[in-house]
């Protein structure tokens, strides 16, 4: 997850605990549990939410008001979405190994 995802020990960690939750939550009840304050809680969500791993919604309250909660996708659907990184990073790679030394000697030339 790290790798295809480019995330921290931070990040995974905050997935695995919305995970377990199973639940929407808002931030400051994340940021509460983590003993962390909520701007950071904020930049990891941001992140998770990049990669797909956890979605946001908009609950309205009363007259115009609202707040966000957040819920990390199933793990089953993280395995499908690594799977699908994966093997777009796959034949990125294919197709870079096989311009190697084509594009090597381009750049030496330059």
């Amino acid at each position: 997850m790290a790798c295809v995802f480019d995330i921290g020990e931070r990040e995974i960690r905050l997935y695995q605990y919305l995970i377990e939750k199973n639940e929407e939550m808002k931030v400051e009840e994340i940021a509460k549990e983590f003993n962390r304050d909520r701007t950071t809680i904020q930049r990891c969500l941001k992140k998770l939410m990049e990669c797909h791993l956890v979605e946001r919604k908009k609950k309205i309250i009363g007259k115009g008001g609202y707040y966000y909660v957040y819920k990390a996708i199933s793990p089953e659907n993280a395995k499908k979405l690594i799977k699908v990184c994966f093997e777009d990073w796959y034949k990125r790679m294919s197709v870079a190994i096989e311009n190697f030394e084509k594009d090597f000697k381009v750049r030496i030339n330059e």
